[in-house]
């Protein structure tokens, strides 16, 4: 139980900096990348859900260490046999779903709701971090003034009439 202990706690330090690293440099290094503004949203949006597809990754590779070489426990349910298996299993309990197909046995079981854990905060990071970014770059436009046009207040140009 000590070495799941000790592993999920490396594994969230690792997810949780690596994470960090990636916000950091699309709120500052990337601005050096000349783009437009809606293009910058899109590029955020791709590197925050590569960033999370990494952070999946290394819980897939702790699942596999877990299973075949640490005697941590085994999977039950659907066979867990091939890399892209552990990956599958690793984007469920990260995203929280869930589904139940497979399911770990042993000390793997404590990793795994430390990863929905994990998974919760990192997703809820990046989704704050992309509305703000959307706050910054996103292009606005007011479709009425103060009073609105019931009340002889103007349209703004652009807005359906």
């Amino acid at each position: 139980m000590a070495l799941a202990v000790v592993l999920s706690i490396v594994l969230v330090i690792t997810t949780s900096l690596f994470h960090y690293k990636v916000l950091r440099w699309l709120s500052g290094g990337m601005a050096r990348i000349v783009m437009t503004d809606g293009l910058r949203i899109f590029v955020i949006v791709l590197i925050a859900l590569a960033a999370h597809l990494v952070e999946m990754g290394l819980y897939a590779l702790a699942y596999a260490l877990g299973d075949r070489v640490l005697g941590l426990g085994g999977f039950g349910g659907l066979a867990v046999t091939h890399a892209l298996d552990y990956f599958y299993f690793s984007s469920v309990s990260y995203t929280s779903l869930g589904l139940g197909d497979v399911f770990p046995g042993g000390h793997l079981r404590f990793i795994t709701g430390v990863e929905a854990l994990n998974g919760l905060l990192l997703i809820a990071w990046s989704g704050s971090f992309i509305y703000l970014a959307m706050g910054r770059l996103w292009p606005w436009q007011s479709c009425a003034t103060p009073g609105g046009a019931q009340s002889g207040g103007e349209t703004a140009p652009g807005c359906g009439q």
